[in-house]
């Protein structure tokens, strides 16, 4: 064996052993994998749902402090009073029938008291309504004083329109009764005239009748009965001939006011010193004017538009249901926008990552995933801050403050990291610019749709277009 066949073959004796660092930078390694635009992307929605958790957390969050301000509410409305609903007067004849029941396997008659309602055949009710702002702590409610006078007439032909009621009439134990949710925000000696006579007070309660109280379900569901109102006895002679009355109220309350359309024919106005009144209940005023210091609105209800005869039988006021009612709305609830903002929070968080994302497809740096978490962090903060914030400054200042801070925020970290002052500066503007729509859509609630899906359109497409180009496989291939 010679020297030269010790020679290796040409080029076999120049090559090196594979290192590490060039398995890792061949195609198809896991490294590259994980470093590819297309991991990355699928990478970046994953954070986007895990961003979720916190957000829940914020959103018990605003759940708390909402139910915390329903609270100290209440504390200042049952010092003042609560939500007024005014449903009368009507007039209460007592009726004695006889009735069967079956006790063991017998029938057996007895006498009882039920009771018929007659409504004014006209009814007029002026309110005039002073509010102001209570405040507890941080927490604020809307109270008001309203100066009512209630003023109609009964028909001469109630003695007829008993007729119809099964049983005999009580006209000595006829009465006037008239409900008022929240009887301690009296603040006057109630009493009622009689065709124009002297004032005759009012006794408290409501003898045996009561009247529904909407928003209050008893275990199956019916509404809870109130007996808080007035009564006044008025004895036979009123029931046969008829009579007007008149009487003037000095009444506390908070939040609402309602008035119940009772007489035949309603007329109800209200004039109030504040500007944000939120017009509900079935009932919507036929006129009204709205201005920086108040509001007035003015109601004709006709008789066939109650959907109810003049006289009922039962110990229950009807028309419980169907109000007249005027909001004491705040300019403001904050807890139920930022509640609305988090509704929106998925989708915000997708566009602000694929602004990201596509930042880091024009950038020499890559962007860690660790970086796109706490990114996604920064957006969770902002509704932190801005139910902090609105809780003190008010909601338009909170959003304004809330929102250039985490903008300011995200953008100057993603500028340091891809190192470019301008792209920071891009994504201000994307970021701003997100803001300011979302803000718009929590204000234009008819439009929120519409715009949600314009943005999902112009977001897609701008993502399609800036990634037309992009090796999504990270093999160094050029898309086809």
């Amino acid at each position: 064996m010679t020297d030269s066949d010790l020679i290796p073959e040409e080029g076999f004796g120049d090559k090196q052993p594979f290192s590490q660092s060039d398995t890792t930078s061949q195609p198809g390694t896991l490294r590259t994998l994980l470093s590819s635009p297309g991991v990355k992307f699928i990478m970046i929605g994953f954070i986007s749902v895990a961003l979720l958790i916190p957000t829940l957390l914020v959103w018990g969050l605003v759940e708390e402090r909402g139910r915390r301000a329903e609270e100290v509410s209440s504390r200042i409305a049952k010092g003042w009073g609560g939500p007024q609903v005014l449903n009368g007067p009507y007039v209460a004849v007592p009726f004695e029938v006889n009735r069967n029941q079956t006790i063991d396997g017998r029938i057996v008659w007895q006498t009882v008291t039920e009771w018929a309602l007659l409504m004014p055949e006209t009814l007029s009710v002026d309110s005039k309504l002073a509010t102001e702002e209570r405040k507890l702590s941080i927490y604020t409610l809307p109270v008001y004083n309203a100066r009512i006078a209630i003023s109609g007439k009964f028909a001469p032909g109630m003695i007829d329109d008993l007729r119809q009621i099964e049983g005999k009439p009580d006209l000595d134990r006829a009465m006037l009764v008239m409900s008022i949710a929240d009887i301690t925000g009296i603040r006057s000696d109630a009493g009622v005239r009689i065709d124009g006579g002297p004032l005759m007070p009012f006794d408290p309660g409501m003898k045996a009748i009561t009247s529904l109280m909407l928003g209050s379900p008893e275990p199956y569901g019916s509404p809870a009965k109130l007996d808080s109102g007035v009564n006044r006895p008025i004895g036979r002679a009123l029931v046969e001939s008829g009579f007007a009355f008149a009487m003037d109220l000095s009444l506390n309350g908070s939040g609402s006011f309602a008035v119940a359309p009772a007489g035949q024919t309603t007329h109800f106005s209200a004039e109030a010193n504040w500007p944000h009144p939120g017009f509900e209940g079935l009932f919507l005023p036929e006129e009204k004017s709205i201005d920086g210091k108040g509001f007035s609105a003015k109601w004709t209800i006709p008789y066939l538009a109650r959907g109810v005869d003049r006289v009922v039988s039962g110990s229950v006021m009807p028309l419980s249901n169907s109000l007249m009612s005027i909001n004491m709305v705040e300019p403001v609830k904050f807890y139920q926008v930022v509640a609305r903002t988090l509704k929106y929070s998925i989708g915000f968080f997708s566009v602000v990552f694929l602004a990201v994302f596509i930042i880091e497809l024009k950038s020499a740096r890559k962007v860690h995933w660790i970086q796109y978490v706490l990114t996604g962090l920064a957006l969770v903060v902002f509704y932190i801050l801005l139910l902090a914030l609105a809780e003190h400054t008010g909601f338009e200042i909170a959003y304004v403050l809330a929102s250039l801070a985490t903008a300011g925020l995200i953008s100057t970290y993603v500028g340091s990291v891809t190192g470019s002052a301008r792209r920071g500066a891009g994504l201000a503007f994307v970021l701003c610019t997100a803001y300011a729509v979302m803000y718009l859509i929590l204000r234009e609630d008819e439009y929120a749709l519409l715009a949600g899906a314009l943005i999902s359109f112009v977001t897609i497409a701008a993502t399609m277009f800036s990634t037309r180009a992009v090796d999504w496989s990270g093999t160094g291939r050029k898309p086809a």
